[in-house]
């Protein structure tokens, strides 16, 4: 097909317009003749200033002036360009883009006046390039300065690069170890190869796998804990295994010295517990034989004794009961602790069992002088250890008789509340401040109230009631609750027993 001169000038004109490149044309000493919008626009520039443009103008530096003139000269010379080159081109704004171009000659009469050049914007991809290239360069400070070991291998095992940290973990040199399969490296112990090698073949296989502890040989012959992880990277779209290896030597002495410290702790404390178990059933057996023979002198040799005698005697004989709930109270709380207590459930009257309960302790409310209040609204049979509840109920109670001044009162309400019983004991004593609450239901969580004008409530006692009743409630897959809105305020204590 041929074309006349007129149509060949109008398609390039076309092409100068709508092209997605720069077209432009300058003189040999670098002045714009004219440019295509494209170019145009990246640059900054309206038309009316085309004749301000230089490249001399545009190019940012020396260096840049000096590659320009000498591709020109090739140009001229050999009627073409042998490579695309890139320039940073400097906008109006002083901002700055990068472009690919490459030119032709215009000629006139054979000789060349101009250049005509066509560009790519390629700002996008440079910085790309350079973002690329400046996180390379973070990537190698953090990896040569990182205080772990980072260890890089290919997807065949062979190491291919370490930091300076992994050589001072290990004692060998970078030499010793790049180009090496970590199978065959002697700091490995034949007892982990095959576990580290599944580590690497899940890892490389793309499994996430947490971090493990292992022993490695340095090249002087000692064994070092390390902590280890790896992940897959990828560099030039091939995938390599990261490995941040942490030296954990002293971690793990402390870990032993702390087991060990722990196993002695563990021996002395089943020292402590069988030892409280001997010690409290020694106590029993005399404890029995003196509250037995009190019990009878007072029963059948009561007319014998002055009034000063008997007197003594029912206070010996207080004394043993107290100190007999002591030793049932050690037994019980070592008990606990060892997970021997085993419940024996069966169908009682839960609301009866309150009742009677209150019944024995009716002596201990009558000599504070109390007001004991009834709430039972429901009578529900439950399957319970029938013991083990009194036992919970006596100790509450003994909990508020203890802790409420003469002339006080004390609630005891009993209800269904959906799938529970609940049972609440409520006084109006000395209440419980917050930072007393965290010592309530502890072994010997005992709150101490010397110096708080507690000459009107009983301050004995050796704070094991309410840590075994609530041992007691958890075994009922139960709960038990303190509730107080401080110091002389009162408390109230919530057991919830479910009803199945």
């Amino acid at each position: 097909m041929n074309y006349n001169k007129k149509e060949v000038r109008e398609r390039f004109r076309d092409l100068f317009k709508y092209s997605l490149d720069f077209i432009y044309v300058h003189d040999l000493k670098g002045n714009f003749l004219d440019a295509n919008e494209v170019a145009l626009d990246a640059l900054g520039y309206k038309r009316s200033e085309i004749n301000e443009l230089s490249f001399i103008k545009l190019l940012g530096s020396q260096d840049q002036l000096v590659k320009a003139l000498n591709y020109a000269k090739e140009i001229v010379e050999n009627g073409r360009q042998s490579k695309r080159s890139e320039y940073k081109l400097k906008t109006k704004d002083g901002s700055f883009i990068y472009v690919e171009t490459y030119a032709v000659p215009l000629r006139k009469d054979d000789k060349v006046y101009a250049l005509l050049g066509i560009g790519t914007d390629v700002t996008s991809k440079k910085k790309a390039k350079m973002d690329l290239k400046e996180s390379e360069e973070r990537f190698r400070n953090l990896f040569e300065s990182s205080p772990f070991s980072i260890v890089i291998l290919n997807s065949k095992g062979i190491i291919v690069d370490c930091n300076p940290t992994t050589e001072s973990i290990l004692g060998y040199n970078k030499s010793d170890l790049v180009g090496s399969h970590f199978k065959e490296l002697p700091l490995i112990q034949d007892k982990d190869l095959k576990k580290l090698f599944n580590l690497f073949s899940k890892i490389i296989n793309g499994i996430h796998i947490h971090r493990i502890d292992v022993q490695l040989k340095k090249k002087d012959g000692n064994l070092i804990w390390i902590n280890l992880q790896g992940s897959i990277i990828e560099v030039e779209n091939q995938p390599f295994l990261q490995v941040i290896v942490h030296d954990i030597s002293k971690r793990k002495e402390v870990e032993l010295l702390i087991n060990q410290k722990l196993k002695k702790l563990k021996e002395l404390d089943i020292t402590r517990k069988n030892l409280m178990i001997r010690i409290s059933h020694e106590l029993k057996t005399p404890l029995m034989l003196i509250s037995g023979g009190i019990e009878y002198l007072i029963e059948l040799e009561k007319e014998s004794f002055s009034a000063n005698a008997l007197n003594v005697f029912e206070t010996i004989q207080r004394a043993s009961k107290r100190l007999g709930r002591l030793v049932e109270d050690l037994i019980d709380s070592t008990k606990f602790d060892y997970k021997k207590v085993k419940l024996n459930p069966e169908k009682i009257d839960i609301a009866i069992l309150v009742k009677n309960t209150v019944k024995e302790m009716r002596y201990l409310f009558e000599q504070r002088n109390l007001d004991v209040k009834f709430n039972i609204s429901d009578n529900p049979i439950m399957n319970l250890d029938s013991l083990r509840i009194k036992q919970v109920i006596t100790n509450l109670l003994l909990n508020s008789i203890k802790n409420t001044p003469p002339k006080g009162s004390i609630q005891i309400n009993l209800e269904k509340c959906g799938k529970f019983v609940v049972l609440c004991v409520i006084d109006s004593g000395i209440g419980i401040k917050d930072n007393e609450m965290d010592k309530l239901f502890t072994r010997f969580g005992k709150i101490e109230r010397s110096g708080e004008n507690t000459e009107s409530i009983d301050i004995s006692g050796t704070g094991l009631g309410l840590f075994i009743s609530k041992a007691i409630i958890e075994l009922h897959n139960g709960e038990i609750l303190a509730e107080s809105e401080g110091r002389n305020k009162g408390a109230k204590f919530t057991v919830k027993l479910p009803l199945n």
